[in-house]
């Protein structure tokens, strides 16, 4: 195995390339373990909307919650000052 070196002709460009792939390396570890953290998380809903779609996907099985579900994001769409599901 053969070995070439050629000499940078700015040593500032090349150590500020340096840093620049050590910057978006980091960013990119902290990405990969923020979306592994996340992803032993449950899931809760942030919005009314979500909700509404939370209490969609129980109401063959759990109509009581899927009613419960629904008057929280009713409630909490009242609070906001905008009601869209009656």
């Amino acid at each position: 195995m053969s070995m070439v070196l050629v000499p940078a002709s700015n040593t500032t460009t090349a150590r500020s390339f340096a840093v620049f792939l050590v910057d978006a390396m980091a960013d990119a570890l902290y990405k990969l373990s923020t979306r592994i953290a996340e992803a032993g998380q449950p899931y809760e809903p942030r919005t009314a909307e979500e909700l509404i779609e939370w209490a969609n996907s129980y109401e063959a099985t759990q109509p009581s919650y899927a009613a419960d579900l629904r008057a929280a994001a009713l409630h909490a769409q009242e609070i906001a000052g905008g009601a869209k599901y009656n």
